[in-house]
């Protein structure tokens, strides 16, 4: 097993080749998730973290996918979340995350968060214990429809609730690939107003100028460390790099 330096480096060459397609397409995204907390409070990868994220709005990951280079790929292997990769190393990857409209209306919010959460219960293939009886219930009838469809049905059916209201005139966004515990954040549109490059790891890669208040609202007080016991790998990437 390689070193999380080994790793790091291969996920910002990554890093890198998505922001060269996005500078000569002009297109808009971001780091996201963790991979922006860490360019704003360690101006490059958080030390111990694993993984890398960006995020794009609906309309730019549209143009993103049809200028794709020869040498890269999207993989989608990964339940619902897509993943950019050098097609010479697809185990190491940039995690793809996008921001859809969402109603104004709680009412259809919640229909709609709860459509995606369903479909994400389909895809996971596996049922929760440790949420209590409901949970497991809930978890086991959802595993259980979930073997009746094929998973590219089941995409397909995500990527359409996801999208309901790309169309639509709406105030608001959400993260519609996230995981279940963020996917009822709900974010004002205002905040992808503008873009800055930043300073991560020695090199210029994009981030939302709006970023304090999806930080703030994800993850509270990002600019403070957790505890030591937390400060370790968590994707389990580090097997990739021999």
């Amino acid at each position: 097993m390689g070193s999380i330096k080994d790793l790091h480096n291969e996920l910002l060459d990554l890093l890198k080749a998505l922001d060269d397609v996005c500078s000569k397409h002009n297109l808009k995204y971001s780091l996201f998730a963790g991979t922006m907390i860490g360019a704003i409070r360690h101006k490059g990868f958080i030390p111990w973290d694993d993984d890398a994220d960006v995020v794009f709005e609906r309309s730019e990951y549209d143009k993103f996918l049809k200028v794709i280079p020869d040498g890269f790929a999207i993989s989608s292997n990964n339940l619902w979340v897509t993943r950019f990769v050098s097609v010479d190393n697809p185990k190491i990857c940039i995690d793809i995350f996008v921001f859809d409209n969402i109603s104004s209306s709680k009412i259809s919010q919640k229909l709609q968060l709860f459509g995606l959460m369903a479909i994400q219960g389909t895809l996971k293939g596996q049922v929760t214990k440790d949420k209590g009886v409901f949970g497991f219930v809930f978890t086991g009838v959802l595993y259980v429809i979930g073997l009746i469809f094929s998973k590219s049905i089941k995409l397909k059916a995500y990527d359409k609730l996801a999208t309901f209201f790309k169309n639509k005139d709406t105030d608001y966004m959400f993260s519609s690939l996230d995981k279940f515990a963020y996917l009822g954040k709900i974010l004002p549109k205002s905040i992808l107003k503008s873009y800055s490059k930043v300073n991560f790891e020695g090199v210029e890669l994009m981030i939302l100028d709006g970023y304090d208040l999806y930080l703030n609202k994800f993850y509270g007080d990002y600019m403070q460390l957790p505890p030591t016991e937390m400060q370790v790998p968590e994707h389990g990437n580090l097997q990739h790099i021999s």
